[in-house]
């Protein structure tokens, strides 16, 4: 809840507990792919934390390739005392829900309509549902669910206090922030500061790629502190991105060498069999099932991983 003052009143959890105002489902995430629906898993970053990233259980989910559905529900129980000189708006006023997203990384912002409210109303369900296209968001994506007047009314005596004009405010309900980058895309890409490391480099920590999860053994560290940094940075002017698309390419290569090493890990991995969910050997099944990369020989699986990485820097 935003801790401003406000000139006028406003939702406040002392109003919310005595109403018993709002029931909150959990955020579900999801993404289409070849018209079929995937679920993404909110992991809790950090105990009692607001902030999750994203898991996908079969390791194949990037968000600067596939959309992301965002869904919740939220029942507003007793809307009435939202309404009147005791309330935060006119008796013949009308309450707006929507959900603020903000993506810093992208330099992107916007809000969901979710539903509304008016005095007639004893109990609604809202359902936010929207869609961001492939590479809208990046990194860090705060939603903040918040009411605000969405048609004014005509104040009664008592109400000329309450805010009334269109769009006003009038209070938050929760927030709720989710991790794009990093370890619950498919390409575990993270930011580092190393002084004295390369510009980039791979850390493979899985001790069995049958169970050990992708997203906590596997990562490619880009090194910010690098003097060469400046070209891989997504908010640079000099950003270039086909020299990203190498490195990544250069680290997947290293990610599938490594793992071949252990032939009957490998073979595991190639037949689909005996393995878990998000592990590493499932990630790389993804990469040569579904993506259809040739990984037969170094020199032809470092051709394939490269026309791929080549096909999205050109969409």
């Amino acid at each position: 809840m935003s801790s401003a003052i406000s000139s006028y009143p406003v939702l406040t959890d002392q109003l919310r507990s005595k109403y018993r105002l709002c029931i909150l489902e959990d955020y579900s995430f999801s993404y289409t792919r070849d018209s079929s629906e995937y679920s993404l898993e909110p992991e809790e970053i950090g105990a009692g934390s607001l902030n999750h990233k994203l898991v996908d259980s079969k390791g194949g989910w990037n968000p600067d390739r596939d959309n992301l559905r965002v869904r919740r529900k939220l029942v507003i129980q007793n809307a009435a005392c939202l309404f009147g000189g005791s309330g935060i708006a006119c008796r013949s006023a009308e309450i707006g829900i929507a959900v603020k997203w903000t993506s810093a990384d992208s330099k992107q912002r916007g809000a969901i309509p979710a539903g509304s409210l008016s005095m007639a109303d004893a109990s609604s369900e809202i359902t936010l549902e929207h869609q961001f296209d492939p590479a809208q968001l990046r990194g860090m994506v705060e939603f903040t669910t918040f009411m605000y007047i969405k048609k004014p009314g005509q104040p009664l005596p008592g109400e000329m206090f309450l805010a009334n004009r269109c769009g006003m405010l009038l209070g938050e309900i929760d927030r709720y922030q989710i991790q794009l980058d990093g370890s619950g895309s498919v390409f575990p890409v993270n930011v580092v500061d190393e002084p004295d490391q390369p510009l980039w480099y791979v850390r493979c920590n899985w001790t069995d790629p049958k169970y050990d999860l992708f997203s906590e053994t596997v990562s490619i560290n880009l090194n910010k502190a690098h003097r060469s940094y400046k070209y891989i940075d997504r908010n640079s002017k000099t950003f270039n991105q086909q020299l990203l698309s190498e490195i990544i390419s250069s680290a997947l290569c290293v990610i599938i060498s490594k793992l071949k090493s252990r032939e009957s890990e490998w073979n595991s991995t190639v037949s689909g069999t005996d393995m878990d969910d998000g592990s590493v050997s499932q990630a790389v099944n993804y990469f040569i099932q579904t993506l259809e990369w040739d990984v037969s020989s170094p020199e032809i699986t470092a051709i394939s991983v490269r026309k791929f990485m080549d096909g999205k820097v050109m969409k």
